[in-house]
Formats: C-alpha cells, structure tokens, sequence
C-alpha cells in the first residue's frame, strides 16, 4: 500500500496458514483496519492503495475521532489477488480467542480460561511492537506449550512507522481483527483483548474507546465473521494479585514465565546490577528478562509485594523500603511517564510506604 506522505509504507501478514475459509466480508475488514495502522501517524488527506477499500466507514469514525475530516482513497494500480480455495485442515472448535502477547494482561486471560476450564487459542501477532518482538514470541510460545494451550503465530511485516504511545490509535483494532480472521477456522466466538476501555473520548485513544468497540464489533458482524471482541481486565497491579491467586488455583508456574520488561535485552545487564545490589532477595527471586526499572517490572514487583508473591516472603523490608523510595525518585525524575502510570499504580505504591 501507498499513503501520499512522500514515501511508500507498507503492512503484511506473512508465515501464516491459507485463510481460505474467511468470509472476503471479513478480508475487507482486516486490509481496511491494517491501511487505519499505516495511516494514523499521519492523518493524510488522500490515500493511495493498490487494493479496494471496501469497510470505510472505520477510517472515517477513526478520523473524525481526532477532529479530522474524512479522507480520499485513490486506487494507484490494480493487483488482482486470486482467493485460493484450498480445503483448511480440520480444526477442534473452540470457543474463545486470546490476543496473546507473553506479557501479564495475556498470560492472565488465558490462565482465567484455564479455571474456567473454557477451551482457548492465542494468537501471537509478531511484530506489532518495535521493542522485544523476539523475547515476547518467545515467551507466548514457551507459555503455550507449558499450559498445553493451541497457539497460532502470525507474523507482520511492518514497516508502518505507527510506533509510541500514539500507536494506541488503532494498535488494538489491528490486534484484533488479525487474531479473529486467524481462529475463524476454529469456530470461536470470542476474542479476548485487553480491557479497561474508556467511555470519554478526551481521556482515551481510538482504540481504548468503549465507544469505537461497539461500533467495531458491529462492523465485525456486518463482515460475517461471527464472533466478537471483548475486553478482559481487572486493573493494573491488581493483575498480578490475580495471577498470583491463578498459580495457587491452578497449581501452575505464570509469573516466571511472563515476558513483561520495556526494556531492550542489551539494556538488561546495566539495570539489573542495582537492584542486584541494592535489593538481592528481589532480584533473586525475579526472572532474568526482568530490568527492575522500567514502568511494566515496577508494576510486577509491587504487585508481588503487595500480593504475597510466596516467592517473595524473604524479601526483608530494607529491600522494600528502597524499591518504593527509588519509585518515587523515577515518577519525579521521568515525569513523561505520566501518561502511562495509572492511578492503581500510584495507590498501591502508597500502600508500601
């Protein structure tokens, strides 16, 4: 695809299983909201595919979300695509889908389903995030396997340049769509995201707007996809309360094998040398992909604190006296993580004072 902003930008699915099966209804579907993903950065006032358009009505509410108007779609060259139509291979049905990254949020849904005892596929779309893409397929792929859960991974190529917080303007829709097009063969009728959308549109982007949900799960129905999309979330750090309370239920291992760090592996070693230091019982009982510093370890290190991580009940109060005197110093001194650090968050640290 080809959005006039001087340069060629493009979006694709690739190692992944003929979608023969697939209503087109709901092919349209998808290729309209990965052209929203390539868009959004930009807002361009024309843009140009080498495909039809066909579900426009998401990139005009994805536009007037953001005070734009509408854009023009041009078609640069037509590139017939012949659908195949070879026969999918049987497929057990199942009922429910997880959007599955390898981070907390994910690995807490389909552990939920694991005591429900709901049979569950999780999707891993790889590549949707610029940072960790290796370390998160790794990590969804190993959980899979240790739960014994099915796994689909589809890989992106995506050169899109719709990175940062802003992303958050039709990162999830993407996420979405990919993983109900993927399990269609399945039979599921639920796609599991995560939640915690917002009802006030100045408070939220596009894609964390419970508003733009509705009106996406009735574009999903129009596109014959029969299922729909739902929202799982119990919060910020009372996640992990969940998941430690999972791993008693269940008598399964989670935490460890959560792949839930900001930080780049090359990065790992310098910032794990302070609290290796500083708090050693922490570290010890932390996995190695975990950096201590960033918003996402914090969050998990608190959660355990306050949670009762069982491998956390050495961690002696000097050791947690410092993490939450260092928290503090990293809200005042990164002030830009604002936008990011929830209310839950900011509670709980009080909490360990």
């Amino acid at each position: 695809m080809n959005v006039l902003t001087g340069e060629k930008r493009g979006l694709g699915l690739v190692e992944h299983r003929d979608f023969a099966g697939v209503p087109e209804e709901g092919m349209g579907l998808m290729r309209t909201v990965m052209v929203a993903h390539l868009i959004a950065p930009f807002f361009p006032k024309i843009v140009e595919t080498n495909f039809g358009v066909t579900e426009k009505v998401f990139i005009d509410e994805l536009y007037k979300y953001y005070g734009y108007r509408p854009p023009i779609f041009k078609m640069s060259e037509e590139i017939r695509i012949e659908k195949q139509k070879e026969e999918g291979e049987d497929l057990q049905k199942v009922e429910y889908a997880s959007a599955h990254s390898g981070g907390l949020d994910s690995a807490y849904r389909l552990a939920l389903m694991q005591e429900k005892k709901k049979p569950v596929v999780a999707v891993h779309l790889r590549n949707l995030n610029r940072k960790g893409n290796h370390e998160e397929f790794v990590a969804s792929k190993k959980q899979c396997e240790e739960w014994k859960i099915p796994y689909e991974l589809v890989r992106l190529r995506n050169n899109s340049k719709n990175d940062g917080f802003d992303t958050m303007r039709t990162r999830d829709f993407l996420l979405a769509i990919v993983s109900a097009v993927t399990v269609y063969p399945y039979g599921v009728s639920k796609v599991l995201v995560e939640g915690d959308m917002v009802e006030d549109p100045t408070k939220s982007h596009f894609s964390e707007n419970a508003g733009a949900w509705k009106m996406f799960n009735k574009l999903i129905a129009e596109a014959n996809l029969k299922m729909e999309v739902e929202g799982v979330d119990v919060g910020d750090i009372e996640t992990v309360g969940e998941v430690i309370r999972l791993e008693k239920s269940l008598g399964m291992e989670i935490i460890p094998l959560v792949q839930n760090c900001f930080s780049a592996t090359y990065q790992l070693p310098n910032s794990r040398r302070k609290w290796v230091r500083e708090t050693p019982q922490i570290a010890k009982n932390s996995s190695e992909h975990w950096c201590g510093s960033c918003l996402k370890c914090r969050r998990m290190t608190m959660g355990r604190l306050l949670y009762q991580d069982p491998r956390f009940e050495s961690v002696p109060k000097e050791e947690i006296a410092y993490f939450v005197k260092d928290t503090y110093d990293w809200l005042r001194k990164y002030r830009h993580n604002g936008d990011l650090v929830t209310a839950s968050f900011l509670k709980h640290l009080e909490q360990l004072r």
